[in-house]
């Protein structure tokens, strides 16, 4: 397609939600268009058997991360630029979120060219999705820029791996930080402060107009109200089932 191409994917107490996306994916992408798969495990304390079975059964078995779903702090930066530096001859980068699901056909080579067209892109994502299949309204977007426009949000994105990129990859990483004002504190999420970066150099991270992945959001940790975690445990249990 477009030379080789990596993807990291981490399960951190989202077994299921993995293993639908695995499911999704490879039901709406009619030819093996990544290359090379890193699945990390962070000593996931639910039920994980089915996950790694999928896994291996497709050629891509789960690893042990080395860290825990007890680790103090964020882990995930830290392992999609260990995964990454692990290829560097991929031209593209794929990230995904264990809770997002596949609702349209080769979603990923279409990333890929439309990331290709946009020379001063150095990464795109999708259009922010609850269901998969229209955008989160235009409220929603604005109250939380992190969602898409003031990072490259991880959930579904594709990054050009140029040598610009590795070295802020290297000099700053992917991780989360804390930015202390005189009278606050900023927390910078998952790519945020690469993203700024970026932007020093003339590249901005593309928002796809019309690719959708559906995204469960905030299922890694327990940050929801009982009810909506399980209304989103049913939808992802059904649609599961569906694959299965």
């Amino acid at each position: 397609m477009h030379g080789p191409i990596s993807a990291v994917c981490c399960n951190h107490n989202t077994s299921k939600y993995m293993e639908l996306m695995l499911r999704s994916f490879d039901a709406t992408h009619a030819d093996q268009c990544i290359d090379h798969w890193t699945l990390y495990d962070n000593a996931s304390m639910d039920d994980t058997a089915s996950v790694y079975a999928y896994a291996q059964s497709r050629g891509t078995p789960i690893q042990q991360s080395g860290y825990t779903t007890d680790t103090q702090h964020v882990s995930h930066g830290a392992l999609l630029q260990r995964a990454i530096t692990a290829f560097p001859d991929s031209l593209y980068v794929v990230l995904f979120d264990a809770d997002i699901v596949f609702t349209q056909h080769q979603t990923i080579p279409r990333m890929i060219t439309q990331l290709a067209d946009d020379p001063q892109a150095w990464a795109i994502g999708v259009a922010p999705s609850w269901d998969g299949q229209t955008e989160v309204p235009p409220e929603a977007r604005a109250a939380n820029p992190d969602i898409c426009d003031a990072r490259l949000h991880p959930a579904c994105a594709v990054i050009k791996n140029t040598p610009l990129f590795r070295t802020v990859l290297a000099c700053v990483g992917m991780g989360t930080y804390v930015r202390h004002y005189p009278e606050r504190d900023e927390y910078l999420d998952t790519c945020k402060l690469m993203t700024q970066v970026m932007l020093t150099h003339g590249m901005h991270h593309r928002v796809s107009s019309d690719i959708l992945v559906k995204h469960f959001f905030c299922t890694s940790y327990e940050w929801d109200a009982a009810d909506l975690r399980a209304a989103k445990m049913q939808t992802r249990d059904a649609l599961l089932a569906a694959y299965r």
